[in-house]
């Protein structure tokens, strides 16, 4: 049900679809998930497919980012399961997209230049539905055409990690509960990773190209989510009241300062990566 409705209304039924399977992996069998994941992602698609035309182009790449979504978060339950380290999870999340980004952009003739066709085709339709738009058009289209992947990415990061988390804390109250608060509390990107998004950002600074701006939107979104740990951790040993957690968390859902929120997280996590002592995430 779930996976149906998970279309027309991603948040929350997307999260939640890809979470059962995910509490099915940790507490159960393989099988019964990877079952589940497949018919939730089939029944998507089937809705997907029996309410708009979708251009033959973008039938694989739909296809495949279908696949990531219901059964990457199954893969991500596997590891947590056999490695017990969420930390681990969240590290491998991160890289296996950087990977993907760097393939998609290696494969594809034109990465961006497909987004420039689809985003001229909206804004045409918003503009014949009497939507306007300040500014230079061409510069629209062409940045928002350099951004997409990383969007795109990051919303993968955000929908597979966070089905992931979900899954793991619903486990945790069946089984021990106050585990999934510590486990998450400890999420850092690590030397390696922090060294390799730091030299990331300044590259996609001074380069501006495609590729460094769609690695470092996804690197940004990760950081987002070491900031929000640091927030509950910081809850934690008492140095934030809780109300200011609630507070960032109803933020986070209020569209027109999410955007600000989501980059005082990444501030927050890029900060508790390098002074964050190691041995408090031992």
């Amino acid at each position: 049900m779930s996976g149906a409705l998970s279309p027309s209304l991603p948040l929350p039924f997307l999260i939640v679809a890809a979470a059962i399977a995910v509490l099915v992996a940790l507490r159960f069998d393989m099988r019964y998930a990877l079952g589940m994941a497949f018919i939730a992602g089939a029944t998507a698609s089937w809705v997907v497919a029996s309410v708009s035309a979708i251009p033959p182009g973008w039938l694989a790449l739909l296809f495949f980012g279908g696949a990531m979504l219901f059964f990457g978060p199954v893969l991500l339950a596997w590891l947590l399961r056999n490695t017990g380290s969420l930390n681990l999870v969240f590290q491998v999340t991160l890289l296996s997209l950087a990977v993907l980004l760097m393939v998609v952009f290696a494969v594809l003739p034109d990465p961006v230049g497909m987004w420039r066709e689809q985003i001229e085709l909206q804004l045409s339709a918003m503009a014949r539905a009497g939507f306007r738009f300040e500014g230079d058009r061409d510069v629209i289209i062409a940045t928002w055409a350099r951004t997409m992947w990383g969007s795109v990415a990051a919303l993968l990061l955000g929908v597979v990690f966070g089905a992931v988390l979900l899954g793991r804390w619903w486990q945790s109250l069946l089984d021990s509960p106050g585990s999934f608060g510590v486990e998450y509390r400890q999420l850092r990107l690590g030397l390696a990773l922090g060294i390799a998004t730091t030299v990331l950002f300044i590259a996609a600074f001074m380069t501006g190209s495609a590729l460094t701006v769609s690695l470092a939107s996804v690197a940004f979104f990760a950081l987002a989510f070491q900031g929000l740990a640091a927030a509950h951790r910081s809850k934690a040993v008492g140095r934030m009241d809780r109300n200011w957690l609630v507070a960032i968390y109803v933020l986070l859902i209020v569209l027109p300062v999410t955007s600000i929120v989501v980059l005082m997280l990444a501030i927050w996590g890029f900060l508790d990566n390098w002074l964050r002592p190691r041995t408090q995430s031992a």
